[in-house]
Order: structure tokens, then sequence, then C-alpha cells
């Protein structure tokens, strides 16, 4: 049986842009870690990727969070940089 790792939100937006935090800033060495002990147990890591369209303030969401993030293609939408290549699948 295979076991998974879900890592979900680890987009610029979340972490350090329009919607990050400092807190968010804090668990990324600790998720790192995860996923490489995940890696190394012979675990598939799979990332989330929260997307939306370029008139999203415009959206029923974006009318109720009106914070445009996670637009697709922009710098916020990408997974952050210290985990970008886990979710290339190209390892460390």
């Amino acid at each position: 049986m295979q076991n998974y790792l879900i890592v979900v939100d680890m987009q610029t937006d979340f972490v350090d842009g329009a919607l990050g935090t400092k807190e968010a800033q804090a668990i990324v060495p600790a998720v790192k870690k995860r996923i490489e002990d995940a890696l190394s147990a012979g675990e598939k890591v799979i990332f989330t990727r929260d997307t939306h369209p370029e008139n999203y303030l415009e959206t029923q969401e974006g009318r109720n969070l009106p914070v445009k993030h996670c637009v697709q293609g922009t710098d916020g939408w990408q997974i952050i940089p210290e985990l970008s290549a886990y979710a290339e699948n190209r390892g460390k």
C-alpha cells in the first residue's frame, strides 16, 4: 500500500504574499523536513494549489474575501521557493 503526504497551502500568497502571516512563514522549515522524511520513507508527496482566475474579485468568493490571491500564473500562485523543487518532483 502506498502512503501519501498532501501538502496544503504552501503557495506564496498564503505564506508571505497577499494572505501570508508570520506563523505561516515560521512553519516552512518543519514542512520541508516532513516532506524530506516522507520522500525518504518512499511516500508520494502531493501539493494542492489554490487557483483563481484573473477576475477573482468578481466571483462569489472574491466578493466575500476581497483579497486577490492565487491567481493562476502569478508569483503568488506558485509553490514557495523553499518547496518548489519537491512540488515539481525534482527532489532536493
